[in-house]
């Protein structure tokens, strides 16, 4: 009423309008309502802002809604007792940024209760480590890598909650892939009470063996650890189901409510031109008859078959660039083989890679048609290679920063970079 009365609307206080619209029940008031609580604002102020550095920029990233739930109902579960569990949360969603988030919140939340917590963040390969790494460092985390079984038996029986001595939030990521079914790892009974372990198992689907030892070591190791999952595809079967090792689903977030969120874009399979199909099959005859009953995996790698499916890779993408109005979106070409990225690579460098710049004497010739010039803009003449056995792991590093930067147009990659990638500006998958 008062409201009104400033406002010199104290009429309508009695109209159907205004009834209606004060309704709790209305979706603009149970919106308002819920996100501008005072407690949930709170929330959102302290612990679901993140500036993320990247290369070029300072960027604001806000935590997304089911981040938020999934952090909610992980304290639930801990004000329930439940010790360990999984969170769904479809691929591509932001599983990394999650466990950031909960770093802050999870360290607060325990440091109310008079305990310090000690965070872990668990993975089975090096180049998730390295990415995970690259995710945690660009948000402020300070980052403690382990690779090796005896360094993480050290890791483990240490009493301190964090490695720094300027008190800063951190975390340690941990790659189990060359030990995790190793029987000797992990064993410690001296753990300290005033600390509590928190781990982040990344892709519990895929990477722990329900027969093997880690897990179980990891369970005596400090029984009162906190045991997260993070998977976009448990599985659920009767030999081997996320659940039965890892507990009850924390939280869900599935593929379907992503896309409607507009958050993941629909995957649209396309098919190769009929043109470049008789092309190929061709190739494919012309090489069987040179090469007899050669491995199928030298045939796609010659150079033969290779030209042309790299040709058609390079014009499709070319218009792709042109179709969606956007000349910095990237490529990757999974390969059917190492062979075949190389050969691709090989061919690409004498065929399509940047030219040296235009003589003076070139530069005053007469400018080209408005069509010519985003042709021309759109053309493709960089790419790389990575592979496990080409350059070392900083160069391997270096040409994915590249890439993710924008001065890579095209990636050769075989068995490198198919989990784990974040790179916005990849928007044409090829299979080779």
């Amino acid at each position: 009423t008062q409201v009104l009365t400033d406002n010199n609307l104290l009429s309508i206080k009695q109209s159907p309008e205004f009834s209606k619209n004060k309704s709790p029940d209305t979706p603009t008031n149970r919106i308002c309502t819920s996100l501008f609580q005072r407690e949930r604002l709170a929330f959102v102020l302290e612990f679901a802002l993140a500036y993320v550095k990247e290369s070029s920029s300072l960027q604001k990233h806000v935590m997304r809604y089911p981040q938020m739930f999934a952090t909610k109902a992980i304290e639930k579960k801990l004000e329930a007792g439940v010790k360990k569990g999984i969170i769904w949360h479809t691929q591509g969603s932001g599983k990394t940024a999650l466990a950031y988030y909960n770093v802050k919140y999870l360290a607060d939340y325990f440091q109310k209760k008079g305990v310090m917590a000690k965070f872990y963040f668990i993975v089975d390969r090096m180049d998730l480590l390295i990415q995970a790494g690259r995710e945690f460092t660009s948000r402020g985390l300070l980052v403690h890598n382990i690779d090796s079984r005896d360094a993480f038996a050290r890791d483990i029986k240490q009493t301190a909650a964090i490695h720094n001595n300027s008190g800063k939030a951190e975390i340690t990521v941990v790659n189990i892939q060359k030990f995790k079914d190793d029987p000797a790892v992990t064993k410690n009974s001296d753990y300290n009470l005033n600390v509590q372990r928190v781990f982040f198992l990344d892709e519990v689907h895929r990477s722990y063996n329900p027969k093997g030892s880690f897990l179980a070591n990891l369970e005596q190791s400090d029984r009162n650890s906190i045991k997260i999952g993070l998977t976009g595809t448990p599985i659920l079967g009767e030999a081997y189901n996320s659940k039965t090792l890892f507990g009850g689903y924390i939280h869900k977030y599935y593929y379907n409510s992503s896309i409607k969120d507009g958050y993941t874009l629909r995957l649209i399979r396309e098919e190769i031109e009929t043109s470049y199909r008789l092309t190929l099959q061709k190739a494919l005859e012309e090489i069987e008859i040179l090469k007899g009953n050669a491995d199928k995996k030298l045939v796609y790698a010659h150079a033969k078959f290779v030209e042309p499916m790299l040709d058609y890779i390079v014009k499709d993408f070319e218009q792709a660039r042109i179709s969606m109005n956007n000349n910095t979106i990237g490529g990757m070409v999974v390969c059917d083989s190492s062979e075949q990225a190389k050969m691709m690579y090989e061919v690409f460098q004498q065929q399509y890679a940047k030219q040296e710049p235009q003589s003076q004497a070139m530069v005053a010739e007469p400018s080209t048609s408005y069509n010519a010039k985003k042709k021309q803009d759109s053309e493709v003449n960089t790419a790389a290679v990575i592979l496990h056995d080409i350059g070392t792991k900083q160069e391997r590093k270096d040409l994915v920063e590249d890439f993710k930067e924008g001065k890579i147009d095209l990636l050769f990659v075989y068995n490198m970079l198919l989990t784990g990638f974040d790179a916005p500006r990849l928007k044409k998958l090829y299979l080779g």
